[in-house]
């Protein structure tokens, strides 16, 4: 049962990265990835919550659902467009804006899901 829900909890969250990458491409050489942004984010705030669960349920939704619609080589690409079209302004705000805001979605998770859980 454990490794369906894995399954369906990775589909979904690669269905949902799916679904914005593709309303929101990034266009143009220095154009902000907005859709990587956004489920990088959201993904980091799903872990923080999910990082409350039980053991079995923090590998379906943090390694299946969270491991799916968060993506480090997304970024990565991105920022690497960026640089090599010396595009530094905008990689440089976009990998700022990233850490930040999900090191800061990841803290709210944390605590969300401790006043929920506990």
């Amino acid at each position: 049962m454990n490794l369906i829900l894995f399954v369906l909890a990775a589909a979904l969250g690669g269905f949902i990265r799916f679904a914005l990458e593709f309303h929101l491409p990034p266009v143009g050489k220095s154009a902000f990835p907005l859709a990587t942004l956004i489920v990088n984010v959201i993904g980091a705030f799903l872990l923080g919550i999910v990082l409350i669960l039980p053991g079995e349920w923090q590998v379906i939704l943090g390694v299946g659902l969270c491991g799916a619609l968060t993506t480090f080589s997304g970024v990565s690409l991105q920022l690497h467009r960026r640089l090599k079209s010396q595009a530094f302004r905008p990689a440089m705000v976009y990998a700022v804006i990233l850490i930040t805001s999900s090191v800061a979605a990841a803290g709210f998770g944390i605590i969300l899901g401790r006043y929920i859980f506990t």
